[in-house]
């Protein structure tokens, strides 16, 4: 089992993130490719260099790049090719530091081909795969926005290596409630658990995963929903680790907590969490 953090987590200097990377004896950190200190998407690649050199002088590696969280939407008109052209310098910013993965969401795609947006999602991300795939760089798209089936789907429509999954098991009980009221209907529960059922979603996805979230999560049948502590939470995570473990999965569980109190702290527990499952 390879485990990443994510170093800024509650609001920590990256570097002091590192450190707290080492004493916990993790093999990496996760790591965003835009903004915030580092901002590695406007260094040039000798800049990148250095930064890495320093992560791995720790003894670090980065798990993969962290891209879009929610500013990119490839269903819309708007935006559409200067997005495909950002996603091409994260390939490139992927290439320099993380050994060319990097995730994000990309809006909510469709569920159905027949969909006018479903072409723009896959002519999209089609392009920015290709591009990866002469790099040698992987965009991950992370789970959540829709059923794992729909993003099956359109992964085997592309066709490409440089396209895979970041899971998220507890996105997929985060996201339907406001998915049901971005699409103005009633919250169904049992829908929502038949269709985003984590242990299920990662039968599906499973021959694609580049790279997964170790987070948790909560969803009730009010629609109200929650992000919890690694292992105290819905998702099922014991079930999950045998799955990964059966298909040889061997890439990180990157620890991903944004909220509570003391997510840092949270951190340190769910590393915990995680060394006490089976190995």
């Amino acid at each position: 089992m390879r485990i990443a953090i994510i170093p800024t987590t509650g609001g920590t200097d990256p570097f002091q993130g590192m450190q707290a990377a080492v004493e916990l004896g993790v093999e990496g950190v996760h790591i965003s490719a835009m903004g915030k200190a580092l901002d590695l998407e406007h260094k040039s690649t000798a800049e990148r260099r250095q930064v890495l050199k320093r992560i791995h002088d720790l003894g670090l590696t980065v798990s993969a790049l962290i891209g879009w969280g929610g500013s990119v939407d490839f269903g819309l008109e708007k935006g559409w090719r200067d997005n495909i052209e950002w996603g091409k310098r994260l390939n490139e910013v992927a290439v320099d530091m993380a050994g060319g993965l990097w995730m994000a969401h990309v809006g909510i795609m469709p569920d159905e081909p027949s969909d006018p947006q479903w072409s723009r999602f896959q002519d999209a991300l089609g392009e920015i795969a290709a591009h990866g795939e002469r790099l040698g760089a992987t965009l991950a798209l992370e789970t959540g926005p829709e059923p794992p089936k729909v993003v099956r789907r359109m992964i085997e429509a592309v066709n490409s290596t440089g396209l895979r999954v970041n899971f998220d098991p507890a996105n997929l009980l985060l996201w339907p409630p406001k998915i049901a009221e971005r699409r103005q209907r009633p919250f169904n529960y049992e829908e929502a658990l038949r269709e985003f059922d984590p242990v299920e979603g990662l039968k599906t996805l499973i021959p694609y995963v580049a790279h997964v979230h170790a987070k948790d999560s909560v969803l009730r049948p009010d629609a109200s929903r929650a992000e919890v502590p690694l292992g105290t939470g819905m998702t099922q995570w014991p079930v999950l680790h045998s799955i990964f473990q059966e298909y040889g999965y061997k890439g990180f569980y990157a620890i991903e907590r944004e909220c509570g109190e003391n997510a840092m702290a949270d951190v340190r527990n769910a590393v915990s969490f995680l060394r006490s499952l089976p190995a």
